[in-house]
């Protein structure tokens, strides 16, 4: 009779039959199991959203984040079946907010508006950071993007951005701008200019850009970069002077305050701000792929697109998810030899 042993050393041995029936057994058994788990993964991933989920603004309500999540969350909730909250965690240039995402439970519920700032420039600004922008977040999906605006007050003496640029560089008055924090675009968009006029002026970081705008309302300082969707609304009314944005192109929001570029200043369209959705690392690529597809349907409808608009963003064409990440991966690159350069830090 052949026999075979059952386990290494054990000195147990079953005849061939027997094995033959325990290796069918255990065939069976696995395909079994496998079978049933079938079902409850998908079931879990048809389940998903089973309630509200959340999307955390890392700045101030009335920033241009705040302002662009509000606009996509409002027809999210139509497309997910679930209630779309948007939490607000400003602090430290976006960090806070975006480390608590990157410790919450990947399971969908908990999102992030990621910016410029918070992926791009932060890994090179705080040498402390607590979250890294590649490895510990899932991409979504890219929203949109918008220019800086260059602002000063009503009552400013400047009524063009050359006005102001050769002031800046003649170097006999001590000048004053801000920004919604350090290290954020508009912070750095200020420190282009200045070192483009070969000047100084003191940075005054606010804790976010509605209290950025409120301090050039009141002429506490004499110039400031914001994110264009955060002061729409104070140029229109012409409580702020614009003088010049960013982008190589007008805005539809405000057409007539020039490019930077058509004014002779150069390069300023690198600082244009863009935004996007990203989950916790690890989440399952069937809730991501809900996600994404909620998004997509979002940004697609005309209504939300004329409010974007409307407010001085560039909604973003959808696509996988996977393009998003390695946008993400470039602006690392691009952004840290610009802080490099700027010689800006937040630590």
């Amino acid at each position: 009779m052949i026999e075979t042993k059952l386990a290494r050393g054990a000195g147990v041995t079953l005849p061939a039959g027997r094995r033959t029936f325990l290796a069918r057994a255990c065939v069976a058994l696995a395909a079994g199991v496998s079978a049933l788990g079938v079902p409850c993964v998908q079931a879990q991933t048809a389940a998903f959203p089973d309630r509200p989920v959340n999307i955390v603004v890392t700045y101030t309500p009335g920033s241009a984040t705040d302002i662009l999540a509000r606009i996509v969350a409002s027809d999210m909730s139509v497309h997910l079946g679930q209630n779309v909250i948007v939490e607000n965690k400003p602090g430290a240039g976006g960090s806070i907010g975006t480390t608590s995402v990157a410790r919450a439970k990947n399971d969908g519920y908990t999102l992030c508006v990621v910016s410029t700032a918070t992926l791009g420039i932060n890994p090179a600004l705080y040498r402390s950071l607590n979250y890294d922008p590649v490895r510990d977040f899932t991409p979504v999906i890219k929203l949109a993007s918008t220019p800086n605006i260059l602002l000063v007050p009503a009552q400013s003496p400047f009524a063009s951005a050359q006005e102001l640029f050769r002031r800046l560089k003649e170097k006999d008055k001590a000048f004053q701008y801000n920004s919604g924090g350090n290290g954020t675009t508009q912070h750095l968009t200020g420190v282009m200019l200045t070192r483009l006029a070969g000047a100084t002026a003191d940075h005054v970081p606010y804790r976010g850009p509605a209290e950025a705008v409120t301090a050039l309302l009141s002429s506490q300082v004499d110039f400031g970069f914001q994110a264009l969707p955060a002061a729409v609304s104070a140029v229109k009314s012409g409580r702020l002077r614009g003088l010049g944005i960013t982008s190589n192109k007008a805005s539809t929001a405000l057409p007539e305050v020039p490019s930077l570029s058509a004014t002779g200043l150069e390069g300023f369209d690198r600082t244009d701000v863009w935004f996007g959705i990203v989950a916790p690392k690890d989440t399952p690529d069937a809730v991501v792929q809900i996600l994404h597809n909620g998004f997509s349907k979002a940004l697609a409808n005309p209504a939300i697109q004329a409010k974007l608009t409307a407010a001085g963003f560039d909604p973003a064409v959808p696509a996988p998810a996977g393009e998003f990440g390695q946008f993400i991966r470039e602006q690392v690159g691009f952004w840290a030899e610009l802080v490099k350069a700027s010689g800006a830090s937040a630590d």
